[in-house]
């Protein structure tokens, strides 16, 4: 476990986050309020990943809640980098509504959250 890197993706949280749009679509400024990571076992060779998902507050937006879902990866001699600049960022509730519709859509989406909820019913 790369408890070294898990520290430093962690110790953002509080920081500030900025999106800035593509032209003239302006910029979104926020707070990082939250985060869960976690190491990727796939192995994609000598670079390492971490997927994170985000807490993100907009307070100048009428839901400020915002989720997003994305990613660090660690060349071999380079820094740490975050690599999803175009992630989903999403308000809490779009997140809902997008789950809930891939759920009743399709069953492979369905059984996969079924399987979390069972896992988390075991704790």
């Amino acid at each position: 476990m790369t408890t070294n890197e898990i520290d430093k993706i962690l110790a953002c949280i509080g920081g500030k986050v900025t999106f800035t749009y593509p032209g003239d679509e302006g910029t979104k400024l926020g707070i990082l309020k939250d985060r869960a990571v976690f190491e990727s076992p796939i192995d994609p060779g000598d670079i390492p990943y971490w997927s994170v998902v985000d807490l993100i507050e907009f307070k100048d937006q009428q839901e400020p809640e915002f989720i997003r879902i994305g990613y660090y990866r660690r060349k071999p001699g380079q820094h740490l980098r975050y690599g999803s600049q175009t992630a989903p960022t999403e308000p809490v509730s779009v997140w809902k509504e997008m789950l809930i519709k891939a759920a009743r859509e399709k069953l492979w989406f369905r059984e996969l959250l079924e399987h979390v909820m069972d896992e988390l019913e075991k704790e």
